[in-house]
């Protein structure tokens, strides 16, 4: 079953928050509320699954959405378990 892997995090480093969503648009809505993003941003995190971010606003340089296949979700879960 397809699920979404939200990360983000700074360039070059293992990412700050790394969580699995049901799908692209929980990812992208969780990820724009962490980093308190507005609608535009949040609206180009969830059309392209990648927004450059600056750090010292956002906290972090970068979020990023990947779909992934594999049979056990909550891997990828800073929470193990895969959030709705």
């Amino acid at each position: 079953m397809t699920h979404y892997i939200g990360i983000a995090g700074l360039h070059g480093c293992m990412p700050q928050t790394c969580d699995v969503y049901e799908t692209a648009k929980d990812a992208a809505e969780s990820l724009a509320q962490t980093h308190d993003l507005g609608r535009k941003r949040a609206a180009t995190l969830r059309r392209y699954l990648y927004l450059e971010l600056n750090l010292r606003r956002d906290g972090n340089e970068y979020a990023e959405i990947t779909a992934c296949e594999c049979s056990n979700p909550s891997q990828h879960s800073d929470s193990d378990e895969v959030t709705a």
